[in-house]
């Protein structure tokens, strides 16, 4: 990995435990989770796969169970290719001849074409709409990114010149102009019932590509749009995916496809996604159908309860591979067998949804208040910017637990400026300098302009018992760049990061709920709303919130 593109010179955790001082490399563990639940992959592109029109994409947008109940089904739909089908391929080593541009920009024309693809989509979402009412969710989609194929030197011409794939610059250019297409045509063509939530990395390995994906990723990320990768079962780099540039990682077990393969497979990937902090893939074919020849009917079974049992539907981020139509084989089918795998899928898809329920996408200015005076204000852009004050979301957002997303910018490196991001319970008063409760999702000093603070006040847990739990964070370009910030605040652990990098853990599974000082350690079963403070000795702008996002768990 090219060392350039590394955006952190250094992550330091000082868990303040009392007087002692403990420092080290955080690590991420858990299943990775995001604001797409269950993303459906769409091979689609090539001349050998389906149109894509609307009939075809029904049963992905809605699910018909076996007594003719509806109900919405996938909410997330990723769009990829391998090969165009003609003998050129999109990623390494799936054909002889690597893709061109001008396969790259048929590729282009076959996402966007009207009646299918992307617009297909997009209608069968509205007529559904018109039936079964709002669905309380966006769909969002996700566009593959072909690879710049190493070495490959008849692409085409780009801007006058002609590129050479043996070179990082060249590789990374052609991919961004993709990028830079996908994004305007999808903003010209007015998708009302679509959201772009991002990009994905088609190769499977990073053998070829471990040089493009940081840089990438970084662009991507500049776009305010995510970077997706689904690595095959122990391909190189699958556990490096941060480091390599993505956001969102899932991983394959490859069970499915080879009967000598055992069910612990299953058990063994769901470890290491969680080991890795990745989402899970089911994978299936027309083969899963119970009437197939030599049928894998038992296969698909074995995803469902495996990841039932290893808390995958509970907790993570799942992407399905399906071969390419085999949804739409179930639901044409007539065997009960097949009608209740279908049923039972939809049903765990309805009830995490229902769990993890999106209550708002992007808050905007809205639930914000003590704005629009001097120096707290909202831009055009409809970003939040304070220079001295306190905006919060009393009476607007109050919420108890639940995923909190703030994308940020600090304005400020002068050493009297300070910015705070902070939950705080609805029931506190005072000035937040004297309250003895909150998660501080981000304490900032001017004095400090690469470090950034979090953790937990309580009555037994602050400043003045001398036993703060709170943890410090030192971050290359944390002023002027964008940030997100995440608290993900659960039923026993509360976790904050940056930038998809956990840097605070606080858990009560050492503390006694039933005992009378409990609510002194672990206050946080109640609802809270979000402040933001800043302070400057100028006056001018110390913080931006770019926007705001709450998910429901």
């Amino acid at each position: 990995m090219s060392t350039c593109y590394f955006k952190y010179i250094a992550i330091t955790a000082c868990l303040l435990l009392g007087s002692g001082t403990l420092s080290s490399q955080p690590v991420v563990k858990g299943y990775m989770s995001t604001d797409i639940h269950d993303l459906v992959l769409i091979y689609q592109g090539g001349s050998h796969r389906l149109d894509w029109t609307e009939d075809q994409f029904l049963p992905y947008v809605i699910h018909e169970d076996s007594k003719g109940n509806k109900d919405w089904f996938f909410d997330g739909f990723l769009f990829l290719e391998f090969k165009d089908g003609k003998g050129r391929c999109y990623t390494s080593r799936y054909e002889k001849f690597s893709a061109r541009k001008q396969e790259w920009e048929w590729l282009l024309g076959r996402i966007f074409e009207e009646g299918k693809a992307l617009s297909a989509l997009n209608s069968c979402i509205g007529k559904q709409k018109q039936i079964q009412g709002n669905p309380g969710f966006k769909h969002r989609v996700v566009i593959s990114v072909p690879e710049a194929i190493p070495d490959q030197k008849d692409w085409g011409v780009l801007n006058g010149k002609a590129l050479d794939f043996s070179k990082d610059a060249d590789k990374y250019a052609a991919c961004k102009w993709f990028i830079d297409e996908v994004e305007t045509r999808f903003r010209n063509a007015g998708y009302s019932n679509l959201e772009l939530a991002g990009f994905y990395w088609v190769a499977e390995d990073i053998v070829t590509s471990r040089l493009q994906t940081v840089p990438l990723g970084d662009y991507v990320r500049s776009l305010n749009k995510k970077f997706y990768w689904i690595p095959y079962w122990n391909a190189m780099g699958y556990s490096d995916w941060k480091s390599l540039g993505f956001d969102v990682a899932y991983a394959q077990p490859n069970h499915f496809f080879d009967a000598q393969i055992p069910d612990q497979r299953i058990d063994n990937t769901c470890a290491l996604a969680y080991t890795h902090n990745m989402g899970l893939e089911v994978e299936f074919d027309d083969r899963a159908l119970a009437g197939a020849k030599n049928s894998f009917h038992k296969r698909l079974v074995a995803y469902l309860d495996k990841f039932e049992s290893n808390n995958v539907y509970a907790d993570a981020a799942i992407a399905y591979y399906e071969g390419g139509g085999a949804i739409i084989d179930f639901a044409r089918s007539a065997n009960p067998e097949d009608r209740a795998l279908m049923d039972r899928l939809s049903l765990l898809v309805k009830s995490r949804r229902e769990r993890m329920k999106i209550v708002s996408d992007d808050l905007g200015s809205s639930p914000w208040n003590g704005i629009n005076n001097r120096t707290i204000s909202v831009n055009p852009e409809g970003k939040l910017l304070i220079s001295t004050g306190l905006a919060d979301t009393r009476g607007k957002l109050e919420k108890t637990r639940g995923k909190f997303e703030i994308k940020m910018k600090l304005l400020s490196a002068s050493p009297n400026d300070k910015a705070y991001i902070r939950l705080v319970p609805v029931r506190a008063s005072g000035k937040s300098s004297l309250r003895n409760e909150e998660i501080t999702m981000m304490a900032y000093a001017g004095s400090q302009p690469e470090m950034i603070k979090g953790g937990v006040f309580t009555r037994k847990l602050n400043e003045e018992t001398d036993n703060k739990k709170g943890t410090s964070v030192k971050v290359s370009g944390l002023t002027g760049e964008l940030h997100t910030l995440v608290c993900e605040w659960k039923e026993h652990e509360i976790h904050l990061s940056l930038d998809g990098i956990l840097f605070f853990v606080y858990d009560d599974y050492l503390y006694d709920r039933n005992a009378a000082d409990f609510k002194d350690y672990w206050p946080f079963d109640e609802p809270c709303y979000l402040e933001v403070e800043a302070l400057s000795g100028n006056n001018n702008p110390v913080i931006s919130i770019d926007s705001s996002s709450y998910i429901e768990y």
